[in-house]
């Protein structure tokens, strides 16, 4: 029998990125960097931050929940996207998504924004998949995102996937058996994002129909979400 004939589209959303629901496994000393930065206003020792790692690992998260903590005062930007035209912006952090692929005119444009932040006491924090010494960009780049501190980020072992969702799971209030997260991980993208996703999702329609976080409402919830995303 089904649970509900239609799931709100509401409950496949993402969550908002932020700190607080961000798997932070083996990432502490990186994450606890930004924290201190939002905390403070965007007050830091060293100019530049750069995030480094392979795919799903986080980078875009931690950006994305650094903005959300500052507010006006951090700029985000990313190679995709189109940048402002004035490159003496007024912010106090400029945040740079993959920075590493940026085009010849974004790397300009780049130059001087980073010198114009640095000079007002401000931050550039950027992302890229490898150490910023390996960026294919500009020496001068190179040289000024390699200057300050430098974190990879780490992807959650496979065999720790599990005691870090329960975890997710507990600091989201709720528990979840070791019966839904086998079965999770058995019929999932095993990234670590579109896991807490899932969790989050089928947490937020159990409170609903006020039931358990069973396989059989996960499994449901599952389908759903691929019904969605066809349609």
């Amino acid at each position: 029998m089904a649970i509900t004939p239609q799931i709100p589209f509401d409950f496949f959303l993402p969550e908002a990125p932020r700190f607080d629901n961000f798997v932070v496994g083996d990432n502490g000393e990186a994450v606890a960097r930004l924290q201190a930065l939002a905390a403070r206003g965007g007050e830091s020792a060293a100019s530049v931050v750069v995030l480094w790692g392979g795919r799903s690992v986080g980078k875009s998260h931690l950006l994305a929940a650094l903005a959300a903590d500052l507010g006006a005062t951090c700029l985000r930007l990313s190679a995709a996207a189109t940048f402002p035209a004035d490159p003496f912006v007024s912010a106090r952090i400029l945040s740079v998504d993959d920075a590493d692929q940026l085009n010849p005119d974004q790397q300009a444009w780049l130059f001087t924004a980073f010198n114009h932040v640095a000079q007002s006491g401000g931050v550039t924090v950027a992302t890229g998949q490898a150490p910023p010494g390996r960026w294919p960009l500009r020496d001068d780049i190179r040289t000024r995102m390699g200057s300050g501190l430098a974190f990879e980020l780490l992807p959650i072992p496979q065999e720790d996937l599990s005691a870090a969702l329960s975890h997710y799971a507990a600091g989201r209030g709720f528990d979840v058996s070791n019966e839904v997260l086998t079965f999770l991980l058995s019929h999932h993208q095993r990234d670590v994002a579109s896991l807490c996703q899932a969790l989050a999702g089928a947490d937020r329609l159990s409170l609903a129909l006020k039931r358990r976080l069973t396989v059989h409402l996960l499994r449901t919830y599952l389908n759903e979400t691929v019904a969605t995303d066809k349609s």
